[in-house]
């Protein structure tokens, strides 16, 4: 079976996003005490201030969605939602590398992210994949781990 391509999102995307933000990151509620930032950002706006990438699942429903922000200097990854009935399968790695491919297509030889310190799969995940733990950050209640990976080291 032929993979989903990744595609820009659009406006049509608006609400299936802001569903599969909220599926994706409910998990984590318990965990933290609170809507985890993307789960609380509105889909609208994501689509506005972000550069957003989906991969369409089966009935219209979004199986992934990855959030960019580029700087100067690195290409950040704000959000990686996939749906759970997607989870475990590769999707999320599959956008992770989607958006390190972005970053060489433009120039780009840094990714960076951020997640909650509470988060310690997707910490385990990160660092698995090359990103190391630059900073922690205290914003909004929450302790954030600043994480990046040099593209030209994994070159």
């Amino acid at each position: 079976m032929r993979e989903a391509p990744i595609r820009r999102a659009t406006l049509k995307d608006e609400a299936q996003l802001g569903a599969l933000q909220k599926r994706a990151y409910v998990k984590y509620v318990p965990r933290i005490g609170t809507e985890p930032q993307p789960m609380a950002e509105e889909a609208k706006d994501l689509l506005q201030n972000y550069e957003v990438w989906v991969v369409d699942g089966a009935e219209d429903v979004l199986a992934g969605a990855l959030v960019l922000r580029a700087a100067e200097d690195h290409l950040l990854i704000w959000s990686v939602a996939v749906d759970p009935t997607q989870q475990g399968i590769g999707l999320g790695r599959r956008l992770i590398d989607f958006a390190e491919q972005q970053a060489r297509e433009r120039g780009l030889h840094e990714m960076r992210l951020y997640t909650n310190a509470l988060f310690i799969e997707n910490r385990q995940l990160y660092a698995y994949l090359g990103y190391v733990e630059i900073g922690i950050e205290q914003h909004e209640g929450r302790e954030l781990v600043h994480m990046s990976k040099s593209l030209t080291a994994a070159a």
